[in-house]
């Protein structure tokens, strides 16, 4: 049986991310997250060069909601694949009520994918 290293559930769920890292101040990039959990979130854009703990800020965009909600956090691990690359991030900075408000939509759509699921 494999142990789970993780402390929070990650919930699958696709969100537009902007963000810019702190030693490329001018370029602002974009992807799609994969997952999101209390502790952090992973991500998947083109090819880009990034380092562990590299600081980054991030802006998350809700369906439906013309807002993003900013986040700060560190690069915890990368994956690189062909031609984009996954990227986990560890939260530094979060408003609890956007991060609760993120989690509330990321559960609607793992409860909704569970029940379609239990229906085949």
């Amino acid at each position: 049986m494999l142990s789970e290293r993780r402390k929070f559930k990650r919930f699958d769920v696709s969100l537009d991310v902007t963000f810019k890292t702190f030693k490329n101040a001018g370029g602002h990039f974009s992807g799609v997250t994969k997952n999101f959990s209390r502790s952090g979130l992973c991500f998947e854009l083109p090819a880009v060069s990034l380092a562990l703990n590299d600081a980054m800020e991030l802006e998350i965009k809700l369906p439906d909601n013309n807002a993003f909600i900013p986040v700060a956090g560190n690069v915890a691990w990368k994956e690189q694949l062909k031609d984009k690359c996954l990227i986990g991030i560890e939260f530094t900075e979060i408003d609890k009520e956007a991060k609760s408000q993120i989690l509330d939509y990321a559960y609607d759509r793992w409860v909704e994918m569970n029940r379609d699921l239990k229906s085949v």
